[in-house]
């Protein structure tokens, strides 16, 4: 019946009839194979395109508030700065031996005498979660000196106000025949820097 109506048709209408056909199937093909990949494409370069411009204007964001975050880094740094020069920082392995470099000023002009510092053992501060690469200890010092009493309160008075970040452990004050001449010790906590934790 298609073959007998193909027949029928007039050589005008057939030709006309096989070039849309032939016209259909090329669009079809051309739709198949060329339009719809690159619709693919051009959906994917959108969105890397809305991805792009969303980073930049993460970006651009990040940019204005660079002063911002720099004059919050150096404020944050002139904060620490008194707790970083607060360590005490060994002297020829010594502890000690920087304690006495800082102090002695302090112990003579409050009028002790005879000042000796030695090392002591640390004291193990408490580890946090997650473990820090930079540990802190306290440096232990002990200081003997002779002075009265008087003289030992004003060279605790001095440390307080300049170093208010060391501690007292242990003060004795042994009598003597004379009260302008005890026996005084300090045992001294000092915040210091450990080992690190990885490198």
């Amino acid at each position: 019946m298609n073959g007998s109506f193909f027949d029928n048709m007039a050589p005008n209408a057939r030709r006309s009839f096989i070039v849309t056909v032939v016209l259909a199937a090329i669009a079809t093909v051309i739709y198949l194979f060329c339009v719809q990949p690159c619709d693919s494409q051009l959906a994917q370069a959108r969105r890397n395109l809305a991805d792009l411009q969303e980073r930049q204007s993460r970006m651009n964001g990040d940019l204005r508030s660079a002063n911002t975050v720099k004059k919050d880094l150096d404020d944050l740094e002139s904060a620490l700065k008194p707790f970083r020069d607060a360590m005490l920082v060994p002297l020829l392995e010594s502890y000690s031996m920087r304690a006495k470099s800082i102090l002695d000023p302090l112990a003579i002009g409050a009028g002790l005498e005879e000042l000796q510092y030695s090392d002591e053992p640390f004291r193990a501060l408490p580890l946090t979660k997650p473990m820090p690469r930079q540990l802190h200890t306290r440096a232990v010092v002990k200081v003997s000196a002779q002075g009265s009493y008087q003289e030992a309160v004003s060279f605790l008075l001095r440390l307080e106000k300049d170093f208010p970040l060391v501690s007292l452990q242990r003060f004795d004050v042994s009598a003597q025949t004379s009260p302008a001449k005890q026996s005084v010790t300090f045992v001294l906590e000092w915040p210091a820097k450990g080992g690190l934790t990885r490198k």
